[in-house]
C-alpha cells in the first residue's frame, strides 16, 4: 500500500515558482546516492589523515636523522660585522677609557667576545695626566670581563704592525702580545717586549705593567741601558769617564728580572751592571736615580744614578781591582763604594786584602779598610790605605 501511495502522488511542477523567483528546498539526491556520497567523504577523510601522518613522520625523520650532520660552512648569518665600533667604560679608580677599531666581528655563538681590526685603546693613568694609548693590528675584547687581548694580524704575522704602548710620560713599548685588564689598569704579555723611556731602553722575554700602568716588570731574562741624561760630576775636581762608577757613560744591565718604578729599578737574579770599564755583580740590586716630578702634568724626569745597592755575592771588578763581599753600596754624592761582609780584594800588582768592611773612593781611586793586607803597598799597622792605580 505504501508503494501504491508513493506512485500515486502528484508530481509537483516547479516551473511556476522558478519563474516567479521563489525559493523552494529541492531534493536533488536520492537516499542511495546520499549514502554513497557519505561513504566517499569518509574514505577521503581517512586518506587525508593518513597522508598527513606520513608527512609528519617524514619531517621528523629528516630533522632527527639529517639535522646533526648538516654542514653549515661559512654562512654569513653566523656572525655580525660592525664598522667603527666604540666601547667605553671606567677603571676601578673611576677614570674613563675608550676602545675603538676600524671594524669588528661578533660571533653569534660567543656574544661576549668581539674580534677587532686595528683596535685603539685610550686610557688615563692618573687624574690630570694626558691620555695614553695602546694600538695593535688585531684584538679580541671581552665586553663582560673588560679584558682586551691584542696580537699581530693572524693572517699575516710577518708583515703585521706590532702592539704599541705609548704612555703620557713618554714611554714607548713594542711587543707582539698584550692582555689588558682595563678595569684594573694592568697589562701582561707572554712574548718579548722592548721599551724606551726615561728609565732608558729595556727588553724582556715577557712582562707586566702594573699599578695603574706605572710599574714596568721585565721577566724571564732582561737587558737594559740607562743613559744618565743631565748627569754631572758631584764634584768639580772629580774625574769624568773614570774606569768605574762615577763617570758619565751609559750603564748596561743584565738580570733575570727587572722592575722599574719612577726613579727606582729593582733587579733580581744573576745581576750584571757595567759602566766605564767597571762591572758589578750581585744576586739582587737596587738602582736609585735623581728625579724631578712635574705636579701639573704628573710626569717624572730622571737624572743620574745616585745610589746602587747590591746584595748577595757582591763583586766589583775593574782593570785595577777585584773586590768581593756580601753587600756593596755605591753612593754617587759621596764618591764611594762601600763593601761589607767577608770582603776580599785582589789587585794585578799582587796586593790582597781580607776584611769585613772596605771603602773605595771613586774620586781618588783609593781603598780604605781595617783588616789583613799583604803586598808591597799595604804598609804596616792594623789600619791600611792602598792607592789603586787608574788606567793610563
Amino acid at each position: 500500500m505504501a508503494d501504491t501511495l508513493s506512485t500515486s502522488l502528484p508530481v509537483r511542477d516547479h516551473a511556476a515558482s522558478d519563474a516567479l523567483g521563489l525559493w523552494e528546498p529541492k531534493r536533488t539526491l536520492t537516499l542511495s546516492a546520499a549514502r554513497a556520497h557519505t561513504i566517499r567523504i569518509q574514505w577521503l577523510r581517512r586518506a587525508l589523515i593518513a597522508a598527513a601522518a606520513l608527512l609528519v613522520a617524514a619531517l621528523v625523520y629528516y630533522f632527527v636523522a639529517q639535522g646533526p650532520s648538516r654542514e653549515w660552512g661559512d654562512e654569513t648569518d653566523t656572525s655580525v660585522r660592525m664598522i667603527g665600533p666604540r666601547y667605553s667604560g671606567r677603571t676601578s679608580d673611576g677614570l674613563p677609557y675608550q676602545l675603538t677599531s676600524d671594524s669588528a666581528r661578533r660571533q653569534l655563538d660567543s656574544r661576549n667576545e668581539v674580534s677587532l681590526i686595528q683596535p685603539v685603546l685610550e686610557f688615563y693613568r692618573s687624574r690630570g695626566a694626558e691620555s695614553s694609548f695602546v694600538t695593535a693590528a688585531f684584538g679580541r675584547y671581552d665586553d663582560v670581563e673588560k679584558v682586551l687581548d691584542l696580537r699581530l694580524d693572524p693572517e699575516d704575522t710577518a708583515n703585521s704592525d706590532p702592539v704599541v704602548l705609548e704612555t703620557d710620560d713618554g714611554v714607548r713599548c713594542e711587543t707582539t702580545h698584550a692582555r689588558i685588564r682595563t678595569r684594573d689598569k694592568r697589562i701582561v704579555g707572554d712574548e718579548p717586549i722592548a721599551c724606551v723611556g726615561e728609565f732608558g731602553t729595556v727588553a724582556g722575554q715577557s712582562y707586566e705593567v702594573n699599578d695603574n700602568y706605572t710599574v714596568f716588570v721585565f721577566k724571564d731574562g732582561m737587558t737594559g741601558r740607562i743613559v744618565e741624561s743631565g748627569s754631572s760630576s758631584p764634584d768639580e775636581d772629580a774625574p769624568t769617564g773614570v774606569p768605574g762608577f762615577g763617570g758619565d757613560g751609559p750603564i748596561d744591565v743584565v738580570a733575570r728580572q727587572a722592575s722599574y718604578f719612577q726613579g727606582r729599578t729593582d733587579l733580581a737574579g744573576d745581576v750584571v751592571v757595567r759602566q766605564d770599564g767597571a762591572t758589578v755583580y750581585s744576586d739582587d740590586m737596587i738602582i736609585l736615580r735623581d728625579s724631578t716630578s712635574n705636579a701639573q702634568s704628573g710626569t717624572l724626569s730622571l737624572g743620574a744614578v745616585n745610589r746602587i745597592t747590591g746584595t748577595g755575592n757582591f763583586r766589583y771588578v775593574s782593570a785595577d781591582n777585584d773586590v768581593r763581599g756580601d753587600k756593596g753600596v755605591y753612593e754617587r754624592d759621596q764618591n764611594r763604594v762601600t763593601v761589607t761582609g767577608n770582603v776580599s780584594v785582589v789587585q794585578p800588582g799582587g796586593n790582597t786584602v781580607s776584611t769585613d768592611r772596605l771603602v773605595y773612593d771613586t774620586r781618588t781611586e783609593t781603598l780604605r779598610f781595617s783588616g789583613q793586607c799583604q803586598g808591597r803597598d799595604c804598609g804596616s799597622g792594623g789600619r791600611s790605605t792602598i792607592v789603586i792605580k787608574g788606567r793610563n
